[in-house]
Order: structure tokens, then C-alpha cells, then sequence
């Protein structure tokens, strides 16, 4: 099986999002030329980790380790741009901004405890958060 290096998983968490996403976006996504990222694609095909566009991805501990965060901001900043930018984190899967106590509920999944931890830390490192309390999913239900 190939290793997965980061922009492999940035490039797999961006086709998850959004599997018809153009090279061009997601090339801007994971910071590469759209050549290195068509390159990279062909790469995850080959070695039967990519299996489709709608998407499956044969790799079943890279995102097993699943957490709800809840993100107050400091005063002043603007909840959309800032979900946007969490948005783009590996393993961050969806935000929603809230109204009320919280003002961001980020979904993640991650491939281990670390990685977990580690989204959290780059997270509340942002300028604009003021507290996030971390929720790990014991168990999921559902599709």
C-alpha cells in the first residue's frame, strides 16, 4: 500500500468534501500545481487507495478517530470567514456557524488521537478563537 504523506491527506479530506471538484481547485487546496496534484491523484489510483469519484477511499483507519469541537470566538470577528478558514484543515469535515454560547461547530475526522489533538492545537492557535471544548464521538450511528 502507498504511504500517505500530508498532501496525500489533504488532497483525500478535499475529494471527500467535494469529489467533483476541478485539479485547479484542488491543487489551490492543498497548495501544489495542478500537474503535482493530477500527479498525486494518478499516484492514489494506482495504488487502489482512490477507487472512485463518488468517493471511496480504501484506507479504513485514516479517518477513524471522530470529535465535535465547540468554538467560541473573541469579540469582533466575523464567524463566516473564520469558519471558512477552519473549513480547510485536515480533518475538519464540516463547520456550522451557531448562534447563541458557541459560535462554531466544527465535525473531524482524524486518522489517530494525535492528529486529533494536533487540529485542535492549530484551531485554537487562531487569533480570532477565544475557547474550544472538545466532544470525542464514542460511537456513530446512521449512514
Amino acid at each position: 500500500m502507498h504511504d500517505l504523506d500530508a498532501k496525500d491527506k489533504l488532497l483525500l479530506a478535499a475529494l471527500k468534501r467535494n469529489s467533483r471538484a476541478s485539479i485547479v481547485s484542488l491543487a489551490r487546496d492543498i497548495d501544489l500545481s495542478r500537474s503535482a496534484t493530477h500527479d498525486r491523484m494518478l499516484r492514489l489510483e494506482e495504488s487502489g487507495i482512490l477507487q472512485a469519484y463518488t468517493i471511496q477511499i480504501n484506507a479504513p483507519n485514516l479517518f477513524n478517530t471522530l470529535a465535535i469541537f465547540m468554538v467560541r470566538f473573541k469579540h469582533g470577528y466575523d464567524n463566516i470567514l473564520t469558519a471558512k478558514k477552519v473549513s480547510k484543515f485536515l480533518g475538519v469535515t464540516s463547520t456550522y456557524c451557531l448562534s447563541g454560547d458557541v459560535d462554531l461547530l466544527v465535525h473531524v475526522e482524524c486518522s489517530d488521537t494525535q492528529a486529533m489533538v494536533d487540529l485542535r492545537e492549530s484551531i485554537s492557535a487562531l487569533s480570532e478563537v477565544n475557547a474550544i471544548r472538545t466532544y470525542s464521538v464514542l460511537a456513530k450511528s446512521g449512514a
